[in-house]
């Protein structure tokens, strides 16, 4: 058996080797030096982490931290997201990713509180294995907007197709009520995050009792400055538009437009004009699509209302392959001082947006 070791990175040294493991081992390779310049050396919440995998002194996989600032209850602290875990073919079994995951736990930065990560199946079996928690399931939920792409990709109807798409499209928008009237708030695509979101933040933060901090100076780091997608913003406004009432946040990707966070604690009313403005804003663009991962019940519920449909299943079911279901995934968290304060991870307000990237 090789006797493997692993020892902490040198954020600018190590920075080429880290980045010809990453080449060769992980799913996305997009813009590495960006993304490794972004959130491991210009991060709000502090320098990330990042450890090197070793046999017989060659460096064979990284495992990494990306710092975030965390709301528990009434206090701030710090906790970091697992990313990264990168392991060269033919060394990928259970022994190296035990090593590093347990040296990423023990070496973390001791103000970190709480490390989290909602990882595939086979780095979930890791996590448990190392003493992570399953704290909660994190689905996907999904709304159609357009029938005319899959009346095309029946092929029923020949031709004629196009034309009778568009006419089902408006039919099919017309029964959803897109664009609902707003009651004196109106809903706008924002450039930027100005002062309404610090505000927003400050006014309505203590309504959930775990959730990564949204203040504007976060929300410009991880969607303005990001460079692996383009994102856009949707904000609620008051009817002066002084204030933001909530917004959400998305990208577009196949036609269809994807969301990333969604913060809306002024009550029902004001996510519902979110959400029906989300869809008008969508159709008008030709978009065929939405689609929205997250952990939270009550607005798991909220979306059903507005006719999303849940498209993740359990761990332990078995998808529906004719249904085009997938299995959802799962937030695993680390208090490292659990008897410090109450446990909140099973409470967390979990977006797309708390992942790595």
């Amino acid at each position: 058996m090789p006797e493997y070791t692993v020892v902490p990175a040198h954020l600018q040294k190590d920075r080429q080797v880290i980045l010809d493991l990453w080449r060769r081992n992980l799913a996305s390779v997009h813009r590495l030096e960006e993304k490794y310049d972004w959130h491991f050396l210009n991060n709000p919440a502090g320098r990330g982490q990042i450890w090197i995998l070793k046999v017989g002194g060659l460096p064979i996989g990284t495992a990494a931290l990306g710092m975030r600032h965390i709301k528990l209850g009434d206090s701030l602290t710090l906790a970091a997201v697992a990313c990264d875990l990168a392991v060269n073919n033919g060394h990928r079994f259970l022994q190296p990713a035990l090593l590093l995951q347990r040296t990423l736990m023990s070496s973390a930065c001791s103000a970190v509180r709480i490390i989290y990560g909602v990882p595939n199946p086979g780095g979930a079996a890791v996590l448990k294995y190392v003493g992570y928690r399953e704290s909660c399931p994190v689905h996907r939920y999904a709304k159609v907007l357009r029938v005319s792409p899959y009346l095309r990709r029946s092929g029923k109807f020949g031709s004629i197709a196009p034309y009778f798409g568009d006419l089902a499209d408006r039919g099919f928008a017309a029964l959803q009520s897109f664009g609902r009237p707003s009651f004196g708030r109106t809903a706008q695509v924002l450039p930027l995050f100005d002062e309404r979101f610090d505000e927003l933040w400050r006014r309505s933060s203590s309504q959930l009792p775990a959730l990564l901090v949204r203040d504007r100076r976060f929300l410009n780091w991880r969607y303005r400055e990001c460079p692996l997608s383009r994102y856009q913003t949707l904000g609620l406004l008051s009817e002066d538009q002084s204030q933001l009432l909530g917004y959400l946040i998305y990208y577009v990707e196949d036609h269809a437009a994807i969301g990333v966070d969604l913060f809306v604690p002024g009550g029902a009313h004001h996510l519902d004009c979110l959400l029906s403005s989300w869809a008008a804003v969508a159709f008008r663009a030709g978009l065929a699509s939405l689609s929205l991962t997250c952990s939270n019940d009550a607005l798991a519920a909220d979306l059903a209302r507005h006719n999303f449909t849940q498209r993740s299943v359990p761990p332990q079911s078995k998808p529906d392959r004719t249904r085009r279901h997938e299995q959802c995934k799962t937030l695993f968290t680390h208090d490292r001082h659990p008897a410090a304060a109450p446990a909140f991870a099973d409470r967390w307000y979990y977006t797309e947006g708390d992942s790595p990237y």
